[in-house]
């Protein structure tokens, strides 16, 4: 049986995990999922590592292996059949198979459907394709049948995604170019179009780029039931598509971007504040602020803002977003925000979930719903059992990923992930600034001379945080640099 009506008032989900806390890094803009390299800049938190979507989830662990739980009606938990995770006792999480050797580096939960961007940068999806959420170019579901695997989606020659979110009918990426492309349902403008014509279900069809403005380039984004939010280089917030209960977090429920000459709107974080991270829910949004605060508005019904109550935010004049308590001492390093409810990775590598919980996608064993009753708090909540591994690839917690962590297996609080910049006995020579190597050593010639020589190589070998730099030329003796980041 095929998903209730999608139109404006549908009861659908959403989500893309975010990247976090930057503030106390004195960090300014967040990264991609795949997007740092462990330099000043950059977050230290390990994007898309947990998404959550209509009545399912699932979270990358610390090998780089993807488990997913709750709903499996379309194949959405890539089983090769239909049967739910989580709902019963005893039941908790299953593998995904990525194939031979793949790992994930994030990964996006839709309303039926899941994608995941592999470590090779390509993304793959499964589960339900009525609008053409997994990009083939046809409406063929995926992974509800035995022998069915995950299926390519193709991003154009060459390119790879650094990010990654699964609407309800709809999954937006963003390639290596810093490119946004999104593809699937439309009805409420959440590709951006100015229009309510669906991508990717048609063959031929491929996936579109979304404006976001001359020279803008996204470095985050989510895909909610109905509407589509990103986070632009320069930290400003801007979203699209359905508003029906404020999501939009205009103080109205006016729809953007279904109409043409309509385009995206920026959303109020305060005086000069900026987003480092945004999650987007059937009709519910959170963001991570610069400062490190979460804030939700939008849709409360089943207490997914996190206030122990059921009231709505955002759509009434005058009306601001709220923040969210995690316990004290405590903070998250991720967001994700499902049809009906909410997870967020905290600083301790854990991962906590409430809201609704009808198909057991608060991980907890039953079919409780938590959060709508007064002193209901995530804080209060038992971790998700994730078989006794972290969420994330932090092998030594420091919040750096394993992948662009110069020492990953001790905590440091370098950007680099080190606990130092270098070994007392290796002096700094040169600093690395961007592609630029600045050599702080004078060279002696070998043989005195009137004038220096006309000519000079430099080679510049880079591993890992350090750069290796051989400076030779006639008249000058060779000269072993080594370059560090500042």
């Amino acid at each position: 049986m095929a998903p209730s009506s999608r139109r404006r008032a549908s009861a659908l989900a959403v989500t893309m995990l975010l990247a976090a806390a930057l503030a106390p890094l004195g960090l300014s803009a967040p990264a991609g999922a795949d997007a740092g390299d462990g330099v000043p800049g950059v977050s230290r938190a390990d994007a898309s590592a947990v998404s959550a979507g209509g009545s399912h989830g699932c979270a990358i662990l610390a090998d780089g292996s993807l488990r997913c739980w709750g709903d499996n009606a379309y194949g959405q938990l890539a089983q090769g059949n239909t049967a739910a995770v989580g709902d019963n006792p005893g039941e908790s999480t299953v593998a995904v198979d990525l194939g031979p050797g793949r790992t994930a580096i994030a990964v996006a939960a839709g309303q039926f459907h899941t994608c995941a961007i592999l470590d090779t940068g390509q993304v793959r999806c499964w589960g339900y394709n009525s609008d053409g959420e997994l990009g083939q170019g046809n409406i063929n579901a995926i992974g509800d049948n035995p022998g069915e695997s995950t299926v390519p989606v193709d991003l154009g020659p060459g390119r790879t995604a650094t990010a990654l979110s699964a609407g309800a009918y709809h999954t937006c990426a963003i390639l290596d170019t810093g490119q946004l492309r999104c593809w699937g349902g439309n009805d409420d403008g959440q590709l951006g179009q100015g229009n309510t014509t669906a991508i990717g279900d048609t063959a031929g069809e491929s996936t579109v780029a979304v404006n976001l403005g001359p020279g803008r380039t996204a470095t985050a984004v989510t895909a909610g039931g109905l509407h589509t939010c990103a986070v632009l280089d320069n930290g400003q917030l801007r979203c699209w598509g359905s508003n029906f209960y404020g999501e939009l977090g205009q103080g109205n429920t006016y729809y953007i971007g279904d109409d043409p000459g309509e385009s995206t709107v920026a959303i109020d974080l305060g005086l000069g504040r900026t987003a480092t991270a945004v999650t987007a829910g059937q009709f519910h949004t959170c963001a991570i602020q610069d400062t490190g605060q979460v804030r939700c508005w939008g849709n409360n019904a089943n207490g997914q803002l996190g206030q122990g109550n059921t009231t709505a935010i955002g759509d009434s004049p005058g009306e601001s977003i709220v923040a969210v308590d995690l316990g004290p001492g405590r903070s998250a390093i991720a967001i994700t925000a499902g049809e009906l409810f909410t997870c967020a990775a905290l600083d301790t590598r854990q991962l906590r979930c409430w809201g609704d919980d009808t198909d057991g996608q608060l991980g907890q064993g039953s079919t409780l719903t938590y959060g709508v009753g007064p002193g209901e708090t995530p804080a209060l909540l038992p971790a998700i059992n994730l078989g006794g591994k972290p969420v994330g690839r932090d092998a030594d917690r420091d919040g750096l990923r394993d992948a662009v962590d110069a020492c990953p297996t001790v905590a440091g609080t370098l950007p680099n992930g080190c606990a130092v910049a270098s070994p007392p006995s290796a002096p700094r020579e040169a600093t690395l600034k961007g592609t630029k190597v600045v050599i702080d050593t004078v060279l002696a010639k070998t043989k005195p001379s009137a004038k220096c020589p006309a000519k000079a190589k430099v080679t510049v070998k880079t591993k890992t945080a350090k750069v290796k730099v051989v400076v030779s030329g006639k008249s000058l003796r060779t000269k072993h640099l080594v370059a560090v980041r500042p």
